[in-house]
């Protein structure tokens, strides 16, 4: 329970360094890797929409560029009243380096509002697959 409180105060703290001028939407994210440490991201926005980073992608990216392979948990935050999900992308982006007892944490300013294992969370994604010659 303590690196769960660990992981929203990362969370908490980080997303409030978001830039985010054009929505002023301002997410963080804290991935608790397989190695035990964790890795923070938050949003940042490109004029360019599409050339953004999401919260969830930045801590994965510190995650991979430190060596690890594997996310334990992924906590998302943002002020919002009901809790955020990670995008499509995001999600795809967590399910490549997701285990088979990662957790998703999803909250808000509060504290976390729900918790679920990722498989629950998304049972049909895009999986790795054999190229047949």
């Amino acid at each position: 329970m303590t690196q769960t409180k660990e992981l929203f105060a990362a969370a908490r703290d980080v997303r409030r360094l978001a830039y985010a001028p054009y929505s002023n939407f301002a997410v963080g994210a804290a991935v608790l890797g397989s190695n035990g440490k964790i890795y923070i991201g938050t949003n940042v926005e490109n004029i360019s929409y599409p050339c953004g980073t999401c919260a969830e992608q930045a801590a994965i990216a510190q995650m991979i560029g430190d060596g690890c392979r594997e996310i334990a948990e992924i906590l998302i935050i943002a002020d919002t009243a009901e809790p955020i999900t990670p995008c499509g992308a995001c999600l795809q982006r967590i399910k490549e380096f997701a285990g088979t007892q990662t957790i998703v944490h999803l909250a808000d300013l509060n504290g976390i509002i729900s918790s679920l294992n990722f498989n629950d969370f998304l049972p049909l994604a895009f999986n790795n697959l054999e190229v047949k010659k």
